[in-house]
């Protein structure tokens, strides 16, 4: 930021969704007036999230801050602190992407102009149905209406996360018996959404080296297009290695990685073909960006991972935008009846594309009636 910009943190909101789902946000203003709000939604550990953020602000004080890239230097905090520990890298995270936002609105260009995109219209998504689906039986019926209520308004691309039954450890002579229901959830997507749309699948790494292949025969009967996460590659990045060399469906993932050179080990070591950053925990939008550009430099596929609120969405829908090639993004669809007017102007999602607003920064606030009503607001 320009000399005497200086960032502060004015508070937090809540806002509860569902007795599963509560998204939180971070307030910013600069000294020349420009304001933003980030999403630092992390489960059980936001309040340690709000903590550390508070913390992080006071502690870079009155210096400039130039670049977002020179937020960890200024913290003393390293790479591998930061991929070790999902709070603290969720609180940087909020911190670069907010000075991104704030430098795009004193600046007054689109957070893709700032990213070193072009300004477009919309970007296209893939319809996550799982969080929607949380609040019924979860019989694969369940998730056959989800997925059908996704195609008709005009969804091409679904994603479900179906094995709940699933624990590990577990061992390949039980291991299609525990999945048995999910297998049967996924094959009744495929049935509502017809042959030819993509179909994803999510695993919350719920399988092991010894199981997930068996799982992964199975799915590539029913032409789904990638396994995500079977085990989790920031803890087991080689077992996930001799996954996919060993499997045919394309594995992705990466979900709560931090930092670019991460992404590019999961491309270069091909435990993953498709990777999926989180704007929320990889180091934030420009983050985000940098990785998604390096990935499909390097053959990789890209594409952002979130099932979050309408800030993260917008907010990940111009990185999208920003970088060349980047696949659909997610969207949890279904979650709330009141979703897109959380958003001034109003969260726009037709024909399977999220429109993104014409202004500054993001181009869009958080509705504070609406917050008012679903959540609360409070200080650092």
């Amino acid at each position: 930021m320009t000399s005497g910009a200086l960032i502060r943190l004015e508070g937090f909101t809540s806002v509860t969704v569902t007795n599963r789902t509560i998204w939180t946000f971070a307030d910013f203003v600069s000294a020349d007036g420009a304001r933003t709000t980030v999403e630092i939604t992390a489960g059980d550990s936001v309040m340690n999230v709000a903590r550390d953020l508070d913390a992080m602000v006071a502690r870079i004080g009155e210096r400039d801050i130039e670049s977002e890239d020179e937020i960890e230097s200024m913290l003393g905090l390293s790479i591998d602190q930061l991929g070790a520990n999902r709070v603290i890298a969720t609180a940087v995270s909020g911190l670069r992407s907010a000075v991104v936002q704030l430098q795009a609105h004193s600046n007054g260009v689109s957070l893709t102009e700032a990213l070193g995109g072009q300004t477009i219209e919309s970007v296209p998504l893939y319809a996550n149905i799982n969080r929607g689906l949380f609040g019924t039986d979860r019989t694969p019926n369940a998730f056959c209406l989800m997925a059908e209520r996704a195609r008709e308004a005009g969804f091409t691309t679904f994603k479900c996360a179906p094995f709940d039954e699933v624990s590990p450890p577990s061992s390949p002579d039980r291991i299609l018996s525990e999945a048995k229901t999910g297998l049967e959830r996924v094959a009744a997507v495929r049935r509502a959404i017809g042959p030819e749309a993509r179909l994803l699948v999510d695993c919350h790494s719920r399988f092991q080296r010894n199981t997930a292949p068996l799982i992964a025969d199975e799915l590539a009967k029913l032409g789904v297009s990638w396994f995500e996460e079977p085990v989790q590659p920031t803890s087991a990045i080689d077992e996930l290695v001799e996954i996919a060399d060993e499997i045919s469906v394309p594995v992705a993932g990466g979900e709560t990685g931090y930092g670019a050179d991460f992404f590019d080990e999961l491309v270069a070591s091909r435990a993953a073909a498709v990777v999926m950053p989180d704007i929320k925990y990889c180091g934030g939008v420009g983050e985000a960006t940098k990785s998604g550009r390096r990935t499909i430099s390097a053959g990789g596929g890209f594409s952002l991972h979130s099932p979050s609120g309408p800030i993260s969405l917008l907010a990940s829908g111009h990185v999208s935008a920003a970088v060349a090639g980047a696949m659909p993004l997610e969207h949890a669809v279904y979650e709330s009846d009141w979703r897109a007017d959380l958003l001034v102007p109003a969260e726009i999602v037709r024909d399977g594309r999220l429109w993104i607003p014409i202004g500054a920064g993001l181009g869009a606030t958080l509705n504070r009636d609406l917050t008012s009503r679903f959540g609360r607001t409070w200080k650092p």
